[in-house]
């Protein structure tokens, strides 16, 4: 028997099904047919068809010598299928459940016809003509176009009693596989890799839609089937593969036809624009590669029915101010430029781009317009098209199409691995890619970046106050020195504050602050000026910080054990222009330059005016400055942000802060606005008791307080410092009655050990930042609630309004990730000094009174339908591997779930060659011991992705942390390069030495170290492919490419298998699409 070579689309699939051997890639095309469709005829007509069609029926072989051939068949005794089910209860669901069943059983790719043909019976006058393949011999233009109306045209020759029309050319194989032969040996060939090598240089990352978060409610709606068509989708399941198709009516398509020929493009090329817009404004990137289908057909392919579809990466730029035409032109002209070179297939494009292995499609979502499709009549009986699978992704698919007939509605279908995605997340991202579309044909020359598609998208599914929270008017128009006054005589005799053996009442407090204020304002302190407050943690520190309120100034306060030119630089970025101190520590404290200096002890004389005028401040505005914060902008620089009275009048008054009773708060914090805002202003606005840790105070001694004589209730704890404590000593925690933390994300797995061993704690999580004035979200954990999920981040703080918008301020619906922008009367004033930085950050609220800014955090979060929020990363904690963006939380909540380790940290830097690669830094929960590399490469393993697994691990004895608690991610070290071949780690049996070798040879390497990543040595897909194939053949042992995704290493294969040379497994055989053995 003759055989002939493979298309690179063949090899490409060939080699594409055994890294997925367990997916079958079959598709599924039918006919639904109204009429009378004569069994025997339809019998006659697909012997009569098949029998023509040599290229579709072969097999393959792949041997070492010859590589992938087609080798023709005969029918032999072939036959169609007949299944009546006219007479079951509901013919359609038992069809569905029967071709199900025949997708999903695998075809022996070395010895069956690869095709499954037949009629489904559901009625008398009603059939489905059912074309089943697998993908290796045919596409969705070769099935649903060329086979299908061939059997339609011999069908209806047959029932008349006429002859069958033969063939303009002949279906063989041997005509099919030569053009492809040609191609390759051709200058055009090469001329095409070298294109393709040049126009991914560089290229922008592939459009990768995010997950959708979605409550139990909204997934059990959204998983309801929407139609006929959309219950047919549904046997795609029986491939791994999640399917919907949404219906657009004919009459709403006709109009987008007619705004397609009025911007002068086609049909296709309008719905390739408008999902490219979609996709900008999910994915948040002006510019990305997405994936065109194209049918590649041209001489013989265009007229033989084989396997020729293509898929061509393209780059698409998608400014927000620039209209739907304007971008639909551009795509226009670069699909010019690359259709030029589609004939490359997708398999040699990643080959010549050098694309590395990935478990998602290389160039991103694929569209695919369906063009094809005709109305085909099986004698006198019309028949409307619909694709019950469309094979096997590894990226999300959306494919348009309508059934052929004239009053066709418009059919968007969207396929995806199930992995990926769930039917619930594909039905909703369909229904804002429709959305999108009817808002972009509504906008005429309106900028993309304007489009409000929420409430189109979404539908009745989410109330408007969950997907868009308006400013509330502010809870307080009152100062933080007012709100203290009411306090301190609303209870005057109440302790305030205690600081070792000193216990100062509201009373004392006040008076003692207002003292100061008025001795400051001889000094010339008065309103909007900076005080640099430079004191120990104390009663005095306290008393100086509501003097200088009572002032009409502004505090900022500086740690005194900083070096004199971090001091020097705070103040100067604050326009500070007084230090106030004490005598003990001005003289330690380094000299501070162009600061007047107030020393405590040394007040200026007062009159009798001033003494008389101690206990009645000068009224300060709201808006006045109260306090000035000190942070880092982006790229490293600092700056002061500027807080008023009333931001911290505003956070104060959270009616969280009383709703578990009387509270004394621990104080021992640093000198940070967040901290005190926490630790000292928000308890004695309250009418709480502070007591004050002594300055220095190890922290095992601090929490020793918690259950000491001074009843502590209440504790702030930035995250990173929680996350230690809930891994070493959770129960130190038991006394409180409420935990407060933020700052970082909280590890879901910390929030789990404190409940464990802190049953009776309720804990508050914030989010914000000194810009939002402390938390603009927060969630009470009662200690009666169930645990949240890892990263919620709660509801709104009180009189706070937050807007989840997408690119150009576009809000985006409930479930969809965002970027977080915080507006009402906790927004501060921005950077002084910075105007830039303060324009880029505050800007004008679209939804807010005129002239009301918001802030733009930078945070990555979403929605639920009861308004709940999720953080899903921040600035700097997304980053791209391999062509896949990745959240540096998601490892992060992985490592927490370590037993052994206390705290951890990721970050995504350049290795040696430039390429980006990730690390991660652990801290063992017990000091004296330690985790193994390989332990938590397979821990995280078997818990992520493969691009979520770090490359290397580093341990410390503690994470570095800002002043105020945050990790400190620029401050992590260097992971230790390894320079000399000889400390890499040998092998240890003979299984890994075969291994090591395997993984010098493809990697063309003198030597491979047995804990060194296979991908960061410059593994990519094609090598990958190559050293599976050398491990099967030197070690006569299966293996996987999954495997080797989760091993990464020659040891971390080694441990996985034990000892292969041991193995009793029996020895590899080639293996069919399924996983059967041959």
């Amino acid at each position: 028997m003759p055989s002939f070579g493979a298309s690179s689309a063949h090899q490409g699939l060939w080699r594409a099904q055994e890294m997925a051997s367990d997916t079958p890639n079959h598709a599924l095309t039918m006919w639904d047919v109204a009429g009378d469709l004569d069994a025997a005829v339809m019998e006659s007509a697909f012997l009569h068809v098949m029998g023509e069609a040599e290229v579709l029926r072969v097999t393959f072989t792949d041997t070492p010598g010859d590589g992938l051939r087609l080798v023709p068949r005969t029918l032999g005794d072939w036959r169609p299928f007949l299944l009546d089910l006219a007479a079951e209860p509901d013919p359609e669901q038992a069809a569905r459940e029967a071709l199900a069943d025949l997708v999903r059983e695998p075809f022996d790719l070395e010895r069956d016809l690869l095709f499954r043909l037949g009629v489904v019976k559901l009625a008398a006058d009603r059939s489905l003509l059912v074309i089943a393949y697998h993908h290796l011999i045919s596409d969705g233009f070769g099935a649903g176009g060329l086979l299908s109306r061939r059997l339609a045209e011999a069908y209806t020759a047959l029932a008349r009693g006429e002859n069958v029309p033969p063939l303009e050319h002949e279906w063989d194989t041997a005509s099919f596989t030569a053009a492809s032969d040609r191609y390759l040996a051709s200058p055009q060939f090469t001329e095409d890799t070298a294109f393709w090598r040049d126009y991914l240089t560089d290229a922008p990352p592939p459009a990768r839609l995010p997950r959708i978060a979605l409550s139990d409610t909204t997934r059990a709606a959204l998983a309801e089937p929407l139609s006929s068509a959309d219950r047919w989708s549904q046997v795609a399941g029986a491939i791994g593969m999640a399917s919907r198709t949404l219906t657009v009516p004919r009459a709403e398509a006709a109009t987008w036809t007619e705004t397609a020929q009025s911007m002068g493009v086609w049909m296709s090329t309008m719905l390739t624009a408008a999902a490219a817009v979609f996709v900008r404004h999910r994915c948040d990137r002006p510019d990305f590669l997405l994936s065109l289908a194209v049918g590649n057909r041209v001489g013989v392919a265009s007229r033989t029915p084989g396997l020729a579809v293509n898929v061509v990466p393209v780059r698409a730029t998608v400014p927000l101010n620039a209209t739907f035409t304007e971008i639909a032109d551009t795509l226009v002209d670069e699909t010019y430029e690359i259709f030029d070179h589609a004939a490359c297939h997708y398999s040699d494009i990643q080959r010549a781009a050098g694309t590395t292995l990935s478990d998602r499609g290389s160039f991103g979502v694929v569209l695919n317009v369906v063009e094809f499709v005709q109305q085909l009549h099986f004698g006198d009986s019309p028949a409307r098209y619909f694709g019950a699978t469309t094979g096997t992704f590894d990226e999300l698919s959306i494919g348009v199409y309508t059934d052929g007939s004239a009053d066709s509605d418009l059919f968007i279908r969207l396929d995806a691995p199930e992995h990926l995605y769930t039917r619930p997340e594909l039905r909703f991202i369909g229904e804002e890619l429709i959305a999108h579309v009817r808002a972009l044909v509504a906008a005429g020359d309106q900028p993309v970046g304007s489009l409000d598609v929420t409430a189109d998208a979404v539908g009745e599914r989410t109330p408007t106050a969950a997907r868009r929270q308006e400013p509330r008017l502010p809870a307080a128009q009152e100062t933080v020195t007012h709100l203290f006054a009411r306090q301190a005589e609303r209870t005057p005799d109440a302790a305030a504050l205690t600081d070792g053996d000193t216990t100062l009442t509201y009373r004392e407090l006040d008076a003692r602050s207002s003292l100061l204020a008025t001795d400051l304002r001889a000094r010339t302190v008065a309103a909007e000026t900076v005080v640099a407050v430079a004191l120990p943690r104390s009663a005095d520190l306290a008393v100086a910080l509501l003097a200088v309120a009572k002032t009409g100034a502004a505090w900022l306060p500086l740690d005194p054990a900083l070096a004199a030119g971090d001091l020097t630089t705070q103040a100067a970025r604050s326009f500070a222009r007084v230090l106030l101190t004490d005598p003990a520590t001005a003289a330690i404290l380094p000299a501070v330059a162009d600061l007047s200096v107030i020393v405590l002890d040394d007040p200026a004389p007062a009159t009798a005016d001033d003494a008389a005028a101690a206990h009645h401040p000068l009224p300060a505005h709201p808006h006045g400055l109260f306090a000035v914060a000190d942070t880092p902008l982006d790229g490293g620089a600092g700056a002061a942000v500027a807080l008023t009275h009333r931001n911290l009048a505003r956070f104060a008054a959270d009616p969280l802060w009383r709703q578990t009773g009387e509270h004394t708060v621990l104080w021992h914090g640093p000198h940070t606005v967040e901290a005190l805002a926490l630790e000292l202003w928000t308890p004695l606005l309250n009418g709480a008791r502070v007591v004050v840790a002594p300055p220095g105070e190890r922290e095992d001694d601090t929490l020793a307080r918690i259950g000491g004589t001074d009843t502590i209730t209440t504790l702030w704890l930035p995250a990173a410092r929680l996350t230690a404590i809930a891994a070493r000593r959770p129960e130190l925690l038991a006394p409180l009655r409420q935990l407060v933390t933020g700052g970082d994300r909280v590890p879901a797995a910390a929030l789990r050990r404190i409940r464990e061993a802190c049953p009776h704690l309720n804990v508050v999580t914030g989010h914000g930042s000194a810009e939002s004035t402390v938390f603009a979200a927060r969630h009470l954990v009662s200690a009666d609630q169930p645990l949240p999920p890892a990263g919620t981040i709660g509801h709104p703080s009180h009189d706070t309004a937050l807007h989840i918008l997408g690119p150009g301020l576009a809000p985006v619906p409930a479930g969809v990730t965002g970027e977080l922008y915080v507006a009402g009367p906790g927004v501060t004033r921005g950077y002084p000094g910075h105007p830039a930085a303060t324009a880029t950050r505050f800007v004008p609220c679209p939804a807010g009174p005129p002239g009301s800014l918001m802030y733009r955090t930078g945070d990555r979060v979403r929605r639920d339908e009861d308004g709940r929020l999720t953080h899903v990363g921040g600035p700097g904690t997304r980053a791209e591997l391999r062509g896949t963006g990745v959240e540096l939380a998601e490892t992060e909540e992985a490592l927490a779930e370590h037993p052994a380790l206390a705290q951890s940290a990721v970050t995504v830097r350049p290795d040696s060659a430039g390429r980006p690669r990730l690390l991660a830094y652990v801290v063992p929960a017990n000091a004296s011991s330690t985790v193994p590399d390989d332990e938590l490469r397979r821990f995280t393993a078997a818990r992520l992705p493969e691009p979520l697994v770090p490359a290397l691990f580093t341990v410390l004895d503690r994470l570095p942390l800002t002043p105020g608690g945050r990790i400190d991610r620029t401050a992590l070290p260097e992971p230790t390069p390894v320079t000399d071949h000889d400390t890499r780690k040998a092998p240890r049996n003979d299984t890994e030495k075969i291994l090591a070798a395997a993984f010098a040879d493809v990697l063309e390497l003198d030597r491979v170290g047995i804990d060194e990543d296979f991908f960061d040595l410059g593994g990519n897909s094609l090598r990958a492919i190559r050293l599976v194939g050398l491990i099967r053949a030197e070690l006569n042992q299966e293996v996987s490419i999954r495997r080797l995704f989760a091993a990464r290493t020659v040891m971390g294969l080694s441990d996985m298998w034990q000892d292969l040379t041991r193995s009793s497994r029996p020895s590899l055989r080639r293996r069919t699409s399924n996983g059967s053995v041959l």
